[in-house]
């Protein structure tokens, strides 16, 4: 029996999720500036012509890395902030606290804290607004859990009372936000770096 061979110049099917995959363990580990697109090459095991058919560079790849890495920390953050049975807003608070630390021991949450603290990401403004969409979203879902809305609540009350509520709401969310992200920045490995001997 012979190997069938796919034709030349034509990459493999899942070529681009090995350098997503790739790109976001990276991003994880080292963040935007430290991670080469050679690093993304060698950990995807992916050709140099194939990174190219699929994305325009690294900033490119990093953008769609960002994208997948954005949508899992959403839904994961979703299904930890759950409405429960609770309506003390201590407790609606501690839960809170708990998801978003889980949220930044996760590789997304780590790459989110390693992408902050990235002078390079900054500088690059299509790289900092998905950084400011990714934690905006991250807010909605926080204030969503602290106005902690009931099935059988009605819905124009619950509302109108978020509304009135809304500036409490956004500064418990900042609070609770910014101290999970100095924790989580507290908690991040460095990257191994060569050493130098002078």
């Amino acid at each position: 029996m012979s190997e069938v061979r796919r034709g030349p110049g034509r990459p493999s099917y899942d070529s681009k999720q090995k350098l997503l995959a790739a790109a976001c363990a990276l991003l994880a580990e080292r963040g935007f500036e430290a991670t080469s697109p050679q690093m993304i090459q060698q950990r995807s095991g992916v050709g140099h012509g194939s990174m190219y058919h699929h994305f325009r560079g690294k900033e490119d790849v990093a953008l769609n890395a960002i994208s997948h890495m954005r949508g899992q920390s959403i839904t994961f953050l979703e299904g930890q902030l759950q409405h429960g049975t609770e309506s003390d807003p201590a407790t609606v608070s501690a839960r809170v606290e708990k998801a978003l630390e889980h949220l930044f021991t996760r590789r997304e949450g780590q790459a989110l804290i390693r992408l902050l603290a990235d002078s390079v990401v900054g500088a690059i403004k299509p790289l900092a607004a998905t950084i400011e969409d990714w934690l905006n979203d991250i807010q909605v879902g926080i204030i969503i859990a602290l106005r902690n809305d009931q099935p059988g609540d009605d819905p124009e009350i619950a509302d109108a009372a978020a509304r009135f509520l809304a500036p409490e709401f956004q500064t418990r969310a900042d609070e609770l936000l910014i101290a999970a992200l100095g924790r989580g920045l507290l908690g991040l490995s460095r990257p191994a770096s060569p050493i130098r001997i002078e």
